[in-house]
Parts: structure tokens; sequence; C-alpha cells
């Protein structure tokens, strides 16, 4: 892996943020029906279910930054009115520019210990400004705008925000990023690969994907980590157990930022890849 990611620097050009207020250049918001027809024009109709692995589709799920933009992936599962969709995932979009802005994570974590631990998310809760995200609506650019049987899924850019600096993955023989193997080191930043199985809807799964790796990042940056044990049993003194701890973690966190995601080839295991500073 070739890995160039000098300091995370975003340049606010046009937003002046506080998690408590927010102030902003007024936006006049742009109604849905003029969004769909803003980026018709861009939208690739696939027969049956996109598969995000094929060398034409993955881009789909390539969020590092390109020329100083910051790119963000949504994804809606379908509806009814299918014209409604390309609005949900421009919204969509939107909530993760507030978030990479600042949020409160709330984490909980289930570690069981059968002779060895083994930890994985149980609940979190994300808190972030909703005015905010509504504000930034207005300024995404849909880079691309896919549909097929199961949802649309679009890749974004936002105005007004520059990134510095470069994120390279080289894939694997396999076309696989070759983060799922070699979890990239950052100076001065937290990184983490959040993995889910699969869940009913592939929104969902890649929404618990990027939750994962955002509870590892908060359990990093938390310097309040509250323990509570649980569900004890014991079979004899001195010999094999069962035991498990809940550990809740709390922090606000700014610069959450998804680099990509991934799935296996069969679906059933959902990956992404996030980063925050070390320093918040």
């Amino acid at each position: 892996m070739k890995l160039i990611f000098n300091s995370l620097t975003i340049v606010i050009i046009l937003f002046s943020f506080q998690f408590s207020s927010c102030r902003s250049i007024p936006i006049k918001p742009i109604e849905d029906t003029q969004i769909i027809e803003l980026n018709k024009s861009k939208t690739v109709v696939v027969d049956g279910v996109i598969n995000f692995t094929l060398p034409e589709y993955k881009f789909l799920w390539d969020t590092a930054p390109v020329n100083g933009k910051l790119l963000f992936s949504s994804f809606v599962p379908r509806m009814a009115y299918r014209d409604e969709e390309l609005s949900k995932a421009i919204t969509e979009c939107a909530r993760q520019v507030s978030i990479l802005y600042n949020s409160k994570v709330d984490a909980k974590f289930a570690v069981k210990s059968n002779n060895r631990d083994l930890g994985y998310l149980e609940e979190i809760n994300i808190q972030y400004d909703k005015a905010l995200a509504k504000d930034f609506e207005s300024k995404i650019i849909v880079r691309s705008h896919y549909m097929d049987n199961e949802g649309t899924y679009v890749l974004a850019e936002i105005d007004g925000i520059k990134f510095k600096g470069n994120f390279v993955d080289n894939p694997t023989s396999e076309g696989e990023p070759d983060w799922l193997y070699n979890v990239p080191v950052v100076p001065g930043y937290l990184v983490s690969i959040g993995s889910v199985q699969r869940s009913r809807y592939k929104i969902d799964s890649i929404r618990l994907a990027d939750e994962q790796a955002m509870a590892n990042l908060a359990k990093q940056v938390s310097v309040v980590v509250k323990a509570k044990r649980a569900d004890l049993d014991s079979e004899i003194s001195g010999s094999a157990f069962k035991e498990t701890n809940y550990e809740v973690t709390s922090t606000f966190m700014r610069g959450f930022y998804v680099l990509g995601r991934w799935s296996t080839d069969n679906g059933n295991t959902y990956h992404s890849l996030a980063v925050c500073p070390a320093s918040q």
C-alpha cells in the first residue's frame, strides 16, 4: 500500500461551526424537484443488482479525497416513487458532512470472554447538528448517480470544504482494497475498520459498518469509558468460564470521515475504513 495522508486540514470557506450553535451564510434551499432536474442527466440505470466489487462500479464506494475535494457516498433503498430516492440520497450526504464537522457519540460494547475476548458493538447513538445538515443539502454536488432494482447510489462532493492530503490504496491481485488486510498507519490520525455481517438491506449493512468504525474511533478518543459486568457464568473455579462485560463510551468527535467501503463477493460481510484526527 502506498499511503500519502498529510495533515487532515479542512478549510472552511463559507461556514463557522460549533456543535452547540451554527452560524452560516444564508443559503436558499433547493426544492426536491429542482434537485431531480439538476441531476437527471447523470443518472445511470443498471438492470438487476449492482455488484460493487466489479471495476465499473467499485468507484462508488471509494470516497478518498480527490484533488482536495471530500467525497461522500450514500445509498437509498428503493421507494414507491423512484424520483424521491435522489433527494433522500442528497440528504444522507449532507448528514455525513454535518457529522464530519462535529458529533457526539455514545456507544455500548458487549465484550464476551470465553478464555479469549470478543468485542462487538451493541448500541450506538450519534448526535449531530441537523440544521447544519439541512443547510448543506444545497451545497451537495452529485458526481455519479446510479440506480438498480434495489435502490439509488450516489457519489457526491461538497462545495466550500477543502481537504489537504491524499490517500492512495493499491488494490490486491484479486482487486480488493489493500486496507482489508493491512490497516494503514496515518501519523496524527486514528484509523478504524468497521466490519459487520450483512443485514436484510444493503443500506443497513453499509450504515452499520460505518457506525462500527465510528464507535471504534470514539472508544479510542474517549477519556471516560465505563465498564459494567453482567452475565457471569463460571463452571468450576479455575476452569473455563463465560463472562460478558458491557463497556459504555461517550465523546465528542470532529473530523470523522469514511475513506472507503467494501463487501465480500458473496455480500455476507461489509467493511468501512474511517479516520479522525488523534487530537480532538
